[in-house]
């Protein structure tokens, strides 16, 4: 795999794997076949959730263990860092130095 590709769901584009609203990952394809993996995130909201969040950073996590080289792209809206943090959050863990 060369690279993953996280983004809204488009009807124009075809998706190897999807996130849902409630972050239930599907998988079309294995991540091991395509060079080019593009998941394609539904949205709810204007930006993910925090169910899908946690989704797409697994997801990444296990893109990155299979090839350590792998390009992880998160298009607009599809990244799973939000922008403010709260010390509650479950991502603050993750962020914490």
């Amino acid at each position: 795999m060369q690279s993953i590709t996280f983004e809204r769901v488009s009807n124009h584009t075809s998706y190897s794997h999807f996130v849902e609203i409630n972050g239930d990952i599907i998988a079309l394809a294995s991540l091991q076949g395509p060079r080019e993996i593009r998941v394609g995130v539904v949205f709810g909201e204007e930006h993910p959730n925090d169910f899908q969040r946690l989704a797409i950073a697994h997801l990444a996590n296990v893109a990155t263990s299979l090839d350590p080289t792998v390009e992880l792209v998160f298009k607009e809206g599809a990244s799973p860092f939000p922008g403010n943090i709260t010390p509650k959050h479950p991502f603050a863990d993750l962020c914490a130095t």
